[in-house]
């Protein structure tokens, strides 16, 4: 699962009252979203090792229809679901996380349960903290982490790293040959050709995540990846993600299905593990 990333503006002071936030989340009733919808924060979310995860469910019309006895289409009026959408915040890093997902529901869209989340905490950092919830994008640091993160979490069809005219000596493990490995260290490291720019595909069904050639560029000192493509299972296709539009958290073993208290308990796990990598995905100090 991918989570769009965002900071906090400003520093707040928690003052160790981060159970309090919990508290008025899990007690606000359902918001109007408007047509006779609702949507609202479900009683589950919960804080851990300084992270704070919850839900938002919403409330959407069904695209669905059903049959007449006659034949005929009618639509599905008698009930109105709700979808989930996850969210997190890392009061360490003050790295705001919200999934980043696609909504087939016509009432529904990203911006719009975004700005949702931002009132409802805006609210309550007033409340709580005496301060506002005023977030703003993030920007991708200059190495190569984030993709590295995605390349070690999924299947790779096609890749681009550039400045390897300016690498350094690699020494890394690039097959379990110890004589194969040998050898194509010593020839990527010799090489005097002044490559500089390295862009491998494979077949949709393809894996690059092994190929020798690949973790030779991506792992070259002061190399810069430029762009990956993965297949996200998520959303059950191949996605490219280029430098200028990294500013995504992946959560590994996670989808759109996985019950609440598993994906609540990945995020905190990776979000606590993994820091070091938000607070570098920063647009300010």
């Amino acid at each position: 699962m991918d989570f769009k990333v965002y900071q906090l503006y400003e520093h707040v002071n928690y003052e160790e009252r981060e159970h309090e936030l919990i508290t008025h989340l899990r007690n606000l009733d359902f918001h109007d979203g408007g047509h006779g919808l609702r949507y609202v924060i479900n009683n589950d979310v919960q804080v851990d090792r300084g992270v704070m995860v919850g839900s938002i469910s919403e409330e959407f019309i069904p695209n669905s229809y059903g049959i007449n006895d006659d034949k005929s289409l009618k639509s599905l009026e008698e009930f109105e679901p709700f979808e989930r959408t996850i969210f997190a915040f890392d009061f360490s890093s003050r790295a705001f996380l919200i999934q980043n997902r696609k909504y087939s529901p016509r009432n529904l869209e990203p911006g719009k349960t975004l700005t949702r989340l931002q009132a409802i905490l805006n609210e309550a950092f007033q409340e709580i903290f005496e301060s506002n919830f005023n977030i703003i994008p993030t920007t991708l640091p200059e190495d190569n982490e984030m993709f590295l993160r995605l390349f070690n979490v999924h299947r790779v069809t096609e890749i681009q790293v550039s400045k390897l005219n300016e690498r350094n000596v690699l020494n890394t493990q690039l097959s379990q040959e110890q004589a194969v490995n040998n050898a194509l260290l010593s020839v990527w490291n010799n090489d005097n050709s002044h490559m500089d720019v390295v862009h491998i595909k494979s077949t949709s069904e393809g894996e690059l995540n092994y190929n020798p050639i690949v973790l030779a560029a991506i792992h070259s000192p002061n190399a810069t990846i430029d762009k990956i493509k993965y297949f996200d299972p998520e959303e059950d296709k191949l996605v490219t993600v280029s430098r200028n539009q990294l500013d995504k958290f992946v959560v590994n073993d996670v989808d759109k299905d996985t019950e609440s208290i598993t994906a609540f308990e990945q995020v905190i796990r990776q979000v606590s593990e993994n820091r070091r990598i938000l607070r570098r995905l920063r647009q300010i100090d």
